[in-house]
Parts: C-alpha cells; sequence; structure tokens
C-alpha cells in the first residue's frame, strides 16, 4: 500500500521537510485535515489512535509523524501495533514519514517499512552546489542575484536552508521594485550567523588552515564581536567535540548524539564526522590552551584581539 504510507528521509531537514510538503501539496488535502506528531513529545498511542480514525471533515487526511526512530525504547507490543498498522493501514489515511536514518530492514519496523512504505532518500545540497540552489531559489520567485552577493550570501548564513529563506525573504522584500540582488544588500540587511561562522572557525583552526581561521575571525571582528566571546564559542565548540569523541566510543548513533545536543541531522553529521577525525589529545591540547590564553586576557597579560590572533596563527 506504497499510496498511503511515505517515508522520506535524509540528513538535511530542511530538504526533507521541503519534499514533505511538496508531496502534501500534490495531495490536495485541506490543512484542517493535515496533522504533524514528533514521537520524541506525543504519545504513540495518542498518534496510533488518530491513524485508525477518519477524519470528520473530509474523505481523507494526512499524519506526518517526526522522530519514528524513538520507537525502539517502546515496549515490543508497541512496535507490533505499529508493524501491524503499516501492513494493514488506514485507507483514509496518508501516513507520511520523515527520519534523519532509515531504519535498519533487519528490526521489525524496519522490515515492515520497507515492504509497505514508499521510500525516498532526500540527498544534501553539497557545498559547491549551494550558489546554483540559492539562485535557482531567487529565479522561482523572478529575481536576479549577482554572484558576489549569492557569495556574501552564503559568508553569512552557511548552510542553514532554513536561516537562508528567512533572508531570502528580506532581500526580496527590500528589492522588490528592482527585482535584482546586489553584495550591498546582502552586507546591509544579513547579520553573519556567530553560531556557523564558529564552526567554520573552529574547523580551520583544527585543520590548520591559518588562512580561513585569521580571515573569519577578521570578519568577525569587524563586525565588533567581542574576541573573548569568539575565544569562549572556540573553546565551546572544542568541548563539543571532545563530548561527541566520547559518546562515539560509548557507542552512540548520529540520531541519538543530535538528540544529546539537541541540534539538527545536518549539523550532527558534520560533527560526527569531525569527532571522528580528531584526537582526543589534540582537542585537550587546545582547550588548555584556550584556557590559559583566558587567563592571561582576564588578568591583563595580553590585549585581547592580539592574544586570540596569535593563537590562532600559532595552533
Amino acid at each position: 500500500m506504497a499510496e498511503l504510507i511515505y517515508l522520506y528521509h535524509g540528513k538535511n531537514d530542511f530538504l526533507v521537510s521541503r519534499a514533505i510538503e511538496d508531496k502534501i501539496r500534490s495531495l490536495a488535502v485541506d490543512d484542517i485535515n493535515i496533522i504533524r506528531y514528533d514521537l520524541l513529545e506525543n504519545s504513540s498511542d495518542d498518534v496510533l489512535e488518530d491513524l485508525q480514525t477518519v477524519s470528520f471533515f473530509a474523505e481523507r487526511k494526512i499524519i506526518v509523524v517526526d522522530n519514528l526512530q524513538a520507537l525502539a525504547k517502546e515496549e515490543d507490543d508497541i512496535i507490533k501495533a505499529w508493524t501491524t498498522y503499516l501492513k494493514k493501514p488506514n485507507p483514509d489515511v496518508t501516513l507520511i514519514i520523515a527520519l534523519d536514518e532509515i531504519l535498519p530492514e533487519s528490526t521489525p519496523l524496519g522490515e515492515a517499512l520497507f515492504n509497505h512504505a514508499y521510500i525516498e532518500d532526500v540527498p544534501d545540497i553539497d557545498k559547491k552546489d549551494l550558489p546554483d540552489f540559492i539562485k535557482k531559489h531567487f529565479q522561482t520567485h523572478d529575481y536576479q542575484i549577482s554572484d558576489e552577493a549569492v557569495e556574501a550570501l552564503i559568508e553569512r548564513v552557511g548552510h542553514d536552508l532554513y536561516l537562508f529563506c528567512q533572508e531570502a525573504e528580506k532581500l526580496m522584500l527590500f528589492a522588490y521594485e528592482g527585482k535584482r540582488i546586489q553584495t550591498d544588500d546582502v552586507i546591509g540587511l544579513v547579520s553573519r550567523n556567530l553560531e556557523e561562522n564558529i564552526f567554520e572557525l573552529t574547523n580551520a583552526l583544527l585543520d590548520n588552515n591559518q588562512a580561513k581561521t585569521i580571515e573569519i575571525f577578521y570578519d568577525l571582528v569587524a563586525l565588533n564581536e567581542d574576541p573573548l566571546r569568539i575565544l569562549s564559542n572556540i573553546a565551546g565548540k572544542i568541548r563539543e567535540l571532545m563530548h561527541a569523541k566520547l559518546l562515539l566510543d560509548k557507542g552512540y548513533r548520529q540520531d541519538q548524539i543530535a538528540n544529546h545536543f539537541n541540534i539538527k541531522s545536518g549539523r550532527a553529521y558534520y560533527l560526527v564526522k569531525n569527532a571522528k577525525a580528531l584526537s582526543l589529545d589534540m582537542l585537550e591540547r587546545h582547550l588548555k590552551k584556550l584556557a590559559l590564553l583566558d587567563f592571561e586576557i582576564k588578568s591583563g597579560k595580553i590585549e585581547k584581539k592580539l592574544g586570540v590572533e596569535l593563537y590562532l596563527l600559532g595552533a
């Protein structure tokens, strides 16, 4: 019954959500008959009951379920109830499931999904393809954006597509008359995403890419970011990497790490990737240097901007 059950999975929450919204639009169901559940927040029993109940307002309703992997912690009878439903779904309900990673076919739930759901892998956007994605987004709204403006926009929103869409709306409203977005528009309207910049700065630092590290640092300072705040955020990212390494050593999966840190799946993917590539000794050395520098700055032994700059150059 593939037309009654759809499973969308991928690393990028935004793209998975967009694929689901496209499917919902194609089904032409009124918004009042679209119900959304998150199994990290909602009772599994409530979702199952709703799945088996006909709509009082129309012939068909849609139920969207996030975090189905949470069922792994449920009792066997709950999992059995779900597999029974997947094998014989309510013909009046379209069930749409969103997952970061597809469930193993070796599990009862995974096997039922493989056999009874339409499954679509939603690929992430590679960084090299991001400029084309941005241009096409504006083109669909009859706007043009220069290559330099695209580059400036990526510097500010990074790979966060939710943030990009928010900022794109702002830019299109500003450029409504001319329908063309220039670099100055982006610089004037879009603030740099500190989280994304610190993430990139830390990655460049740990990769020994001094040119990129200093470039990002200078950009942040030019935007009046306090060097001590930058230092604190770098330390936070390194602690996060160390914590992730320890969780990986304990057998945590990517989705569990995402839940542990309360971050999106795309962010968790890069956190896990980086944690696996870096040694704990290296991360500890950086953390000790940062702690010493923080003490020297606060005790007046070194000026804060100079101190952070020297650390980035000599790290």
